[in-house]
């Protein structure tokens, strides 16, 4: 009983902590979209910058990646196959957007 509760407590911080990352990161992506930019990297180093159109796709990419990671967390919760194949296959358009972006706006 008492091991239960450690391994759903230990889980249970895991995924908030997971969470806390991913509201971060969408923070600073739709942060970007208002500003019509897209940075991979940090502000003020060597970081890859994309204003304009092409950030749009940049951005769709990452909350792709974020689309997929809740999908992820969906399937082991639920055991789901629809969410093992949104797990698996959201990742590839969410690259191919995040590339045309960069290719595109000639980053």
């Amino acid at each position: 009983m008492f091991r239960t509760i450690v391994k759903y407590t230990v889980f249970g911080i895991g995924v908030l902590f997971s969470f806390l990352l991913v509201g971060l990161l969408l923070y600073l992506t739709f942060e970007n979209a208002q500003r019509g930019t897209a940075i991979y990297g940090t502000r003020g180093s060597d970081a890859i910058h994309v204003t304009g159109p092409f950030s749009i796709l940049v951005n769709l990419g990452i909350v792709g990646l974020v689309a997929s990671f809740l999908a992820y967390i969906l399937y082991v919760h639920t055991r789901k196959e629809v969410f093992a194949k949104v797990y698996f296959f959201a990742p590839f358009g969410s690259v191919l957007l995040v590339l045309i972006g960069f290719v595109l706006a000639g980053a």
